[in-house]
């Protein structure tokens, strides 16, 4: 929800479109690899006007890294991940809520139903308005 948040933020503001910003997601659980939002994520996005249905999620990788100019993850634990299994030499992955000055992480809503992927997504627009400040 993240990653088409942030999209449709872009796409609907010329300045951050104007700046080149390239944006992509990937998970840590890599058994997901491929598989689509799930139905409420779905839901909420579309409630909100933008399409999810043609997202699949994708495991971060070393080349998706190396990518990456910064990497914004949800929560301590998808940082750690990270550092564990690509270590963190550029101090280029953080923590989103961190990152624009917050405290706490970004909940996983899986198995909270409509309102719990609602909560999140509404979350997720703060914190990215956020971050939209700090590159304008």
């Amino acid at each position: 929800m993240a990653e088409a948040i942030l999209r449709d933020m872009c796409a609907k503001d010329n300045e951050l479109s104007s700046n080149g910003i390239e944006i992509k997601s990937a998970g840590t659980l890599d058994y997901l690899d491929g598989v689509s939002a799930t139905n409420e994520a779905i839901t909420v996005m579309q409630e909100k006007g933008i399409d999810l249905s043609s997202h699949r999620a994708q495991h971060i990788n070393a080349d998706f890294l190396s990518w990456a100019d910064i990497v914004l993850v949800m929560t301590p634990e998808h940082k750690s991940y990270i550092n564990g299994e690509f270590g963190d030499p550029t101090n280029k992955v953080f923590q989103l809520t961190e990152f624009v000055g917050k405290r706490g992480s970004v909940s996983d809503p899986i198995g909270l139903g409509l309102e719990g992927y609602r909560k999140c997504a509404n979350h997720l627009m703060i914190l990215l308005t956020l971050l939209k400040r700090q590159i304008l």
